[in-house]
């Protein structure tokens, strides 16, 4: 075993020791289980450590009966989250800032590191300008895709009104097949939907090569069911520190490759070797919200729309639950 590698092995073997020692003390408590519904936007890599949390049953431990329910597009999942049919949603930060700063009642309660998309484009499209009058693939208006495509096509130097958006519903993976098909001639994606797929694909864009931080997976809740359920939402995020740690603890990586096998349905060794690269490599072991990385991904976001230059991040962002595990 190489000496970083044991390294990592210790140190992770350590935060587990203290976070199961937190565990045991939360057990103690004899608190009653709670029921809590959690909603998730895409079957995809990002997901990896809510997936994680709940099979490897770190939302049990906490005292939580939680169930992971599919909700194909942020542009759903915001409003099924604010009429209380998912009381926490895993989802796009871009949807749910956009939604913020017209007035609903959001707070970031965790997220995880920027999703890595690219601009994936046909064979006959050489340069940006070929984009031009072309159909490009999102979810819908006003969805996670919408907004992740308009910024990196604008950074391009294109407007929004030159090209065609088409809306593909039904998440990421009906995207790549309409664009396997012919029907669309870009779509911005990770790699691997392609990968998985067995589709060929080429890269025309890198969002992260352009300088956009796209946090393709934050943790949303209300502000009133955070304040009217602390003790809920302080357990969620716990559950899911734990499994994050389990998550990126090198001991894991057969196991986690297991749980990606089996949530992505595939088995081909090179797909899950990217998801474990793009995905769970770079993963923090706490998933608390930047602020600095926040103002500079709201203020991409507000070149299409000014009112995200008015949004509170002090009432938006809430890092207090993961700081309280970070204090232990």
């Amino acid at each position: 075993m190489a000496k970083s590698t044991r390294v990592f092995a210790v140190v992770f073997s350590l935060i587990a020791l203290a976070l199961q020692c937190a565990a045991s003390a939360t057990a103690a408590d004899n608190r009653k289980v709670v029921r809590l519904k959690v909603g998730y936007a895409s079957i995809s890599g990002n997901r990896i450590p809510l997936w994680a949390t709940k099979d490897m049953e770190f939302f049990s431990r906490n005292g939580l009966d939680a169930e992971l329910i599919f909700i194909a597009s942020s542009s759903q999942g915001i409003p099924a989250l604010l009429s209380g049919e998912v009381p926490i949603y895993s989802g796009s930060f871009d949807t749910a800032a956009q939604a913020a700063a017209a007035g609903a009642d959001l707070v970031i309660i965790g997220s995880s590191e920027p999703t890595p998309y690219k601009l994936i484009v046909k064979p006959d499209i050489k340069s940006v300008a070929d984009l031009r009058g072309k159909k490009v693939g999102i979810d819908r208006i006003g969805g996670a895709s919408y907004y992740a495509t308009r910024r990196i096509l604008a950074k391009l130097g294109l407007k929004p009104e030159d090209v065609e958006y088409m809306q593909v519903t039904g998440g990421g993976n009906q995207r790549v097949a309409a664009f396997h098909s012919g029907i669309l001639s870009a779509v911005v994606s990770t790699v691997e939907r392609f990968e998985r797929a067995g589709i060929p694909y080429r890269a025309l864009a890198d969002a992260v090569e352009l300088g956009i931080r796209i946090i393709g997976n934050a943790y949303v809740t209300s502000r009133s069911f955070r304040d009217q359920n602390r003790d809920t939402v302080q357990r969620f995020i716990k559950g899911l520190v734990e499994g994050t740690h389990w998550v990126k603890d090198p001991k894991n990586r057969s196991a986690v490759r297991q749980l990606i096998s089996r949530r992505l349905r595939t088995d081909d060794p090179a797909v899950l070797d990217l998801n474990y690269r793009m995905y769970v490599e770079p993963l923090s072991p706490f998933p608390d919200t930047d602020l600095d990385d926040l103002k500079t991904n709201l203020a991409q976001l507000a070149e299409n729309n000014a009112r995200l230059r008015e949004l509170n991040l002090a009432s938006f962002v809430d890092n207090s639950f993961i700081q309280r595990l970070q204090r232990r």
